[in-house]
């Protein structure tokens, strides 16, 4: 692992991200703000990580977007369904 800073900043905006989707259990509305906020800070992250090492591209950029499309898709149905 070349630079854990990164990864240990992923983890804890992962973990706060949690922490409020179970703390908002009651009220939907922001427990999908809350998911499409990490979504989104997730994207950051990628970019700006794979800024710092020098090879951001298109691609990569577009790989974040649709993994957390993705994911929010999961989540956003299990979250609803259940």
């Amino acid at each position: 692992m070349r630079h854990p800073t990164h990864y240990f900043v992923l983890l804890g905006l992962l973990l706060v991200g949690l922490w409020g989707i179970y703390m908002f259990s009651y009220f939907p509305a922001m427990r999908m703000a809350i998911m499409v906020s990490l979504s989104v800070a997730y994207v950051a992250w990628g970019i700006v990580h794979h800024a710092h090492h020098g090879d951001l591209h298109p691609k990569i950029v577009v790989e974040y977007i649709l993994v957390a499309m993705f994911a929010l898709l999961i989540f956003a149905t299990l979250l609803y369904l259940a």
